[in-house]
């Protein structure tokens, strides 16, 4: 209720604002009648000149004091738009020798009933200025004008352009409130998927002992489908999984949520990694249907012991480094396939040990594809160069430095969610 205030409250604004444009257009307009004898460009304003120049200063008048007040005009708008018309219909009935250029003011009465009435609103007033233009030089030949000569006048003056202003101005303009109106439902759903992404993120991280835990997320300009989460299992067993859902917004953060639910749901339940990833995908396999898919990796470690059992669907490879060094890298993949594209995915699960100063390290693929413009992605290569050149760092050294480098590549936006998970065993 509050967003959809916030966007009432925006219309609001955009609306005072085109109503004080206007009424300065029309400011103006009357003081350059005013001033058009001491300029010498009239040798006097006639009498309806005056009296349109009169009634358009005291709407204005009007309209500015109300807005003041916080208040609108009856029929604020309609009134604005026949104000202007008679007072343009009286200049050009009142300066027939400037035709031609008080004429074209008509289009921007046009254009602005277009803004506030739509197609109707445009094209009854620009019937309505044909009607006053006609009215107008009928009454200057006192009836004498012809009806060829009438139309020559019309076709000369620039009617045909005014009728096609009033028809396309509000075509345009329409598809320019469309577009506004789905940039902010956009806007919407991404403020909503991304609070639903921050709900699902651990608060803090848990202190661990004998280990050392960083984990850095960078969330890309259109929300995607990472997600990371971490519990204790028990008194001696740590269960991390990072997975990264196929789809964008609200439709992919849905899809995010479920699968974060099944993960703890099993977790909670003690189950083997592989057990784990088989509950999570007869959960969501229905929903997931038939265009989204996640990877995910779903790591158990024995805390004490550093045993560390692993099930990797599809996802970007978790680095083990021995002792941290990059020149001893243990890949950790089962070959086992996506969560949601088969009901018998038949995970696997291996085992290694976690020794004391290895490193592991957990990526999305917002780490892997970022890239420049056009230019290489990130890749595996360039992350294990990060890793090189910080050996023997913390774990949140470790974290910090690889995101500021995938940041400084790719130009400083991140155009997919991008997660760094490092684990580091200190003794």
């Amino acid at each position: 209720m509050a967003d959809n205030q916030t966007n009432a409250d925006r219309r609001s604004d955009r609306e005072d604002e085109s109503d004080i444009i206007v009424a300065l257009v029309r400011s103006a307009i009357i003081i350059a009648i005013i001033m058009s004898p001491f300029l010498g460009l009239a040798r006097q304003t006639p009498v309806g000149v005056q009296i349109a120049s009169v009634v358009a200063a005291i709407y204005t008048l009007a309209l500015f004091v109300s807005r003041l007040a916080g208040r609108w005009l009856p029929l604020q708008r309609p009134l604005a738009i026949a104000v202007d018309l008679y007072l343009i219909t009286t200049a050009v009935m009142a300066w027939g020798d400037q035709t031609v250029a008080l004429f074209q003011l008509y289009y921007i009465v046009v254009i602005v009933a277009a803004m506030w009435f739509g197609r109707p609103g445009a094209i009854i007033s620009a019937l309505f200025a044909l009607i006053g233009f006609i009215i107008s030089q009928e009454i200057l030949t006192q009836g004498q004008l012809g009806m060829m000569p009438m139309l020559i006048l019309l076709w000369s003056n620039g009617a045909p352009v005014l009728l096609i202003l009033a028809l396309v101005s509000s075509y345009v303009l329409r598809a320019r409130e469309m577009e506004r109106a789905r940039a902010l439902r956009l806007s919407h759903e991404l403020l909503l998927a991304r609070s639903m992404q921050q709900q699902m993120l651990p608060e803090d991280l848990p202190e661990l002992e004998g280990y050392e835990l960083a984990v850095r997320l960078e969330v890309a300009r259109v929300v995607s489908g990472d997600l990371y989460d971490l519990m204790l299992v028990g008194d001696d067993r740590l269960l991390l999984w990072v997975a990264d859902v196929a789809g964008k917004g609200v439709y992919g953060m849905m899809h995010v949520s479920m699968m974060h639910s099944h993960l703890r749901a099993a977790g909670r339940e003690g189950l083997a990694p592989a057990e784990i990833a088989d509950r999570v995908n007869r959960g969501v396999y229905d929903a997931m249907q038939p265009s989204s898919f996640a990877s995910a990796v779903v790591i158990q470690l024995h805390l004490p012991t550093g045993r560390l059992t692993y099930t990797n669907c599809g996802h970007p490879y978790p680095l083990l480094l021995r002792e941290g060094r990059t020149d001893d890298v243990l890949r950790l993949d089962t070959g086992t396939p996506l969560v949601g594209v088969t009901l018998q995915p038949h995970y696997s699960q291996l085992s290694t040990r976690m020794g004391t100063g290895d490193v592991l390290v957990m990526t999305t693929d917002g780490v892997h594809e970022a890239r420049l413009r056009g230019g290489e992605m990130f890749g595996e290569e360039r992350l294990i160069e990060v890793l090189a050149a910080n050996e023997g760092a913390s774990a949140n050294e470790i974290a910090t430095a690889v995101m500021r480098t995938v940041r400084d590549y790719s130009g400083g936006e991140f155009r997919d969610d991008a997660v760094v998970a490092v684990l580091r065993r200190v003794n």
